[in-house]
Order: structure tokens, then sequence, then C-alpha cells
């Protein structure tokens, strides 16, 4: 196997810009996965989970629907990986993760976390990654309310 492979989505490249969604670094005795930053968006259709474009306005839920997409989207990515690896990657081996919220106020950093933990407990995942989390930033695509990039390290 080559020392850094590169994934995508499904095995195909969807992504709104030129980049892989996932680099495999094979370190010997591990294996550390880095995700590329992961929004809410289809990127077939360029939808954005929650975001009504009739109207051009959020569902009361959009944050806590985005997050679940996002978790939906890393399962998925891990699929993939887990195929080309020969092991199962979880939730469970994510060591780091960098999160953009696009606002600032308290409350949405609060239901931001409170959907987060949700995910992890819904997988029955306890052990949570390190976090950092900025707020108010502008996201490439601009409905999107969270972008997420991940580390994941596997033992061989």
């Amino acid at each position: 196997m080559a020392r850094i492979q590169r994934v995508f989505a499904d095995d195909t490249l969807t992504g709104a810009g030129v980049y892989s969604d996932a680099v495999i670094i094979d370190l010997g005795q591990v294996y550390w996965i880095k995700f590329a930053g992961i929004a809410a968006v289809d990127p077939l259709s360029g939808t954005v989970v929650g975001y009504e474009s009739h109207n051009g306005a959020f569902a009361p839920d959009a944050l806590e629907r985005q997050v679940a997409d996002v978790f939906g989207q890393v399962e998925r990515l891990m699929a993939t990986i887990s195929r080309k690896l020969g092991l199962t990657v979880t939730l469970g081996d994510l060591t780091e993760a960098l999160v953009f919220l696009r606002e600032d106020y308290p409350r949405v950093f609060q239901r931001f976390n409170d959907a987060y933990v949700a995910e992890f407990e819904k997988r029955g995942v306890g052990d949570y990654p390190a976090r950092t989390t900025v707020l108010k930033v502008s996201l490439p695509e601009p409905n999107a309310l969270v972008e997420i990039r991940l580390e994941a390290v596997v033992e061989k």
C-alpha cells in the first residue's frame, strides 16, 4: 500500500472544489486519517440541508439537521475508508475535530454543542475527540451553518 492514499466519497470526485475527501497516511503501526471539511451539502444537487431556497430562509432546526447530515456523511466516508483498509473505522477513532460555525452568538454555540453530543450518543460513542470551534466564519457554501473537519487514528 502507498504511504499516502487519497479517498473520495463513494470513490468519486464530487466536492465543491478540487480536493480529496480524506487522506490516509500510513505511519507504520497506525493509519492517520485526515478528513476534509464537511458541510451539509449534497455535492450533486448543491442542496443545503435545512435551507429553504423557495423563501431564502432556514428551517428552525436547520443547524441540528446540518450537524446530523455531516455525521452521516462522515460515516459513509468511514465505510469507504474501512473497505480500502480492510478494517473498521468508526467515530470512536476520531482524535480531533475543527468546527466552523457561521454565527457567533452563544445560543448557536450551545445548539451546535447539543446536536454534536447527540450525534455521538446516538452511535454509542462517549469519548469525544479534541475539538476547536471557530465562530462567525464565512463558509464556501453560503447557506451552510456549520462545517466540520476531522482527524482519526486507527491501529493496524
